[in-house]
């Protein structure tokens, strides 16, 4: 058997049977890390249960529970496209807030304020309800800006791809914008014109499942090289 492993032929196939197996594990450890990075969202909007009310959304954590109070810029309002729910496609409505506390001055932050139906003209963007007038209180949770399409065309104005910092609108005048968004949960005085956008629900059983599927190929992989070893050896040369 050991001599049949010299061989050429052979060492091509171990070769090619290694380099699948180590495949198959780069891809399994890269499941079982994208499966601690849900579970670490999961827990994050599990244990977000306290309010914090802040001036400002700047660098904190994803899914921090918030209030934040100040005047929405309605005439700022954008449409992120593309973002079904309950089986719909449909929008969600971006409307930045001037922030309004003793420790800030010229900030906006842009709010997600809730999700709106498509029009039944596919080239035609539905028209966002305005947002309350007047000071109100934002109840909701830190999100991530998302990354920007690299290139975009033939879209409505107002319409953006993506919740993104470059897509959306520059702010007013001196006013800085900040680098976090609030997914509305709650708003006082209230809407009732649009849908709250219910929090991602976050399972990480799929990425193990991938991961232990994709060890029990490399255990294919070596048990599989062994039987063709076993049984070429066994077979008497003509």
């Amino acid at each position: 058997m050991l001599a049949l492993m010299k061989t050429r032929r052979w060492l091509s196939f171990t070769a090619l049977v290694v380099l699948a197996i180590i495949g198959f594990g780069l891809l399994s450890r890269w499941q079982w890390d994208r499966a601690d990075e849900r579970r670490t969202e999961r827990l994050a909007i599990a244990q977000a249960q306290v309010l914090e009310r802040v001036d400002s959304v700047t660098d904190l954590g994803e899914f921090t529970r918030v209030q934040i109070s100040g005047t929405f810029v309605n005439e700022l309002t954008q449409l992120v496209r593309q973002r079904p729910l309950d089986g719909g496609n449909g929008y969600w409505v971006m409307t930045p807030l001037n922030v309004q506390s003793p420790g800030q001055t010229g900030l906006q932050t842009w709010v997600l304020r809730g999700w709106l139906g498509a029009s039944t003209i596919a080239t035609q963007a539905p028209l966002p309800p305005p947002a309350p007038p007047g000071e109100i209180t934002v109840t909701g949770a830190i999100r991530n800006f998302e990354a920007p399409l690299d290139e975009v065309y033939g879209l409505p104005a107002g319409v953006v791809a993506k919740m993104s910092e470059e897509e959306l609108n520059p702010p007013v005048g001196n006013a800085t914008v900040d680098n976090r968004v609030v997914q509305l949960i709650s708003l006082s005085p209230g809407q009732d014109d649009l849908v709250i956008v219910p929090l991602p629900q976050i399972d990480e059983g799929q990425n193990i499942s991938y991961a232990v599927q994709w060890i029990l190929f490399a255990l294919v992989a070596m048990v599989g090289w062994f039987i063709f070893l076993r049984r070429e050896a066994r077979t008497p040369i003509e």
